[in-house]
């Protein structure tokens, strides 16, 4: 195993001085150790990774749930460094995610219902067209010790990312079966103003195999999210001299004081627009709530010999918000940095998202040996076009199954069309065909499309006659089902339907 990043460490540790160019990690055993490196080009906006599907939806803009949502914890305010993970090395990250008796902010759960996370990463191996990495999160964490054989709350699988040597921030969307419940202030939503009992935290291994061609070593790592120093126009370091920028001018003023590493906020920050989202419209942004500047670097596949604990040193940006300019070292002071990272959800802990109705029809198992479920997430105020049409249960052997959703507005259950393997039990049925439409089952037995990844639109959902298409509107009830192969012989017979579900629109 190849430690670069730990042999880095060693050597750095007999510097007498540190390059201002650099951001730094220490540890007390080794004082002067560096791990964040600077890179020279723009963070790009990637898209969407849909956890359900296993599909990536390039370019699109960031899906943060369905419905009512904020951000529950947000590193997020982008700087020009990351730090590259190696094989067989797991980094891990914590912070608060405040409950309704914290302090430090206002506005928290006591519960939150995670659909959604951003995360942001540089992968400077320009060979890989994409890249992938593993995510764990804990409800509950001490920061900056070992997680090995403590129980994820959630575990995920992130890949086709991209890559081709570039810098990336993507939205990882958990709706359609992935989403998970998380408890504020470590778990129990009880403040009890001591880190070690109000943290959550995230474990992050690298599986996409890339080397960065410069160094030799992994091209891929998380980037960094800033400071208050570096992201808030009016933030004033409550234990520091005022910042000054150009020509001797503060950059923030003395009074009134902020309160150091509050991080997560529900509004934007004063002065600072994150460049990631696609739009241009302002996102929240942060620096994440205690974060502590420390990390801690698992070494799994040495046994632990080399896990230890890091911090960052502090630093603050000389030419503008949101790491706009150079970063330099913030003498005598540590602001807090983390991993970029950005948690958004509902405002309670709950089982699904899901607005439709099973109707009366009774479909037919299909060759998994269950019938194929359909249903309707999101938001039923059709204004709002803001859904997820899924179909789960779904055949994945020998392979997922290609099939198109089928919308009507009668319900014809009681009278259902015998055809291939199943029932329809919709009346007036049109189908959404387009290419973007047609999906095949994921490795877990669902497709889907949605008004987030642009495949669906509330405001044309086909029928059977004209004008061929109908927009949702108050009071409307529309009927949905899937259609799907199903691998039988004979092959003309080789298809199914899931049963169908009802959603009546507001």
């Amino acid at each position: 195993m190849s430690h670069n990043s730990f042999a880095f460490v060693s050597a750095l540790a007999l510097a007498a001085s540190a390059p201002t160019s650099s951001a730094w990690a220490q540890t007390a055993q080794n004082p002067g150790a560096a791990f964040a490196t600077r890179f020279d080009q723009p963070v790009r906006y990637g898209g969407t990774y849909h956890v359900a599907s296993r599909t990536f939806t390039r370019g699109q803009a960031a899906v943060a749930n369905f419905g009512t949502s904020d951000a529950m914890y947000a590193a997020n305010a982008d700087t020009p460094y990351f730090s590259a993970i190696e094989t067989g090395e797991q980094y891990q990250d914590s912070g608060i995610i405040p409950g309704s008796t914290n302090t430090l902010v206002t506005g928290g759960r006591d519960d939150n219902f995670v659909t959604s996370f951003d995360f942001a990463y540089c992968e400077f191996d320009p060979s890989l067209a994409t890249t992938s990495f593993e995510i764990d999160f804990h409800e509950s964490v001490v920061p900056c010790t070992t997680l090995v054989g403590a129980v994820p709350t959630a575990s995920f699988v992130v890949d086709q990312l991209p890559a081709s040597g570039q810098c990336w921030v993507v939205n990882v969307d958990l709706t359609g079966g992935g989403e998970f419940c998380i408890g504020g202030d470590g778990g129990d939503g009880v403040y009890d103003a001591d880190d070690t009992l109000d943290s959550f935290g995230f474990a992050i291994r690298y599986t996409g195999g890339g080397i960065n061609p410069a160094t030799g070593t992994s091209g891929f790592g998380p980037i960094l999210g800033a400071d208050p120093a570096a992201t808030d126009s009016v933030y004033s370091n409550p234990n520091g001299p005022p910042l000054i920028g150009a020509g001797g001018t503060p950059l923030n003023p003395p009074a009134p004081p902020s309160v150091e590493g509050t991080g997560t906020y529900y509004n934007p920050l004063s002065g600072c627009t994150s460049a990631f989202t696609p739009t241009g419209v302002a996102k929240e942004t942060g620096s994440g709530l205690r974060n502590q500047d420390v990390w801690f670097i698992e070494d799994l596949a040495g046994s632990g010999a080399n896990s230890a604990c890091f911090y960052f040193l502090g630093y603050f940006n000389l030419a503008g918000a949101c790491g706009a300019g150079q970063g330099q070292p913030l003498t005598g002071n540590n602001p807090f940095s983390a991993f970029y990272m950005e948690m958004n959800g509902t405002d309670s802990c709950q089982t699904s998202d899901v607005i439709s109705s099973p109707t009366a029809c009774a479909p037919t198992p299909n060759t998994s040996g269950v019938p194929g479920v359909c249903e309707v997430s999101g938001d039923a105020i059709a204004t709002n076009n803001d859904v997820v049409l899924r179909a789960r249960e779904l055949p994945t052997s020998p392979t997922g199954v290609f099939g198109i959703f089928l919308h009507g507005l009668s319900d014809i259950s009681a009278t259902p069309v015998s055809v291939g393997q199943g029932v329809l039990c919709i009346g007036g049925t049109g189908r959404f065909q387009a290419m973007n439409q047609i999906q095949q089952a994921g490795p877990n037995g669902i497709a889907e499309i949605s008004t987030a990844a642009g495949n669906l639109s509330l405001s044309t959902l086909p029928i059977s006659t004209a004008p061929f298409a109908v927009a949702a509107s108050s009071g409307l009830t529309s009927y949905f089902a899937f259609w799907h192969r199903d691998f039988v012989t004979p092959a003309a017979a080789a298809f199914n339907f899931t049963g169908s579900c009802s959603v009546v629109w507001q």
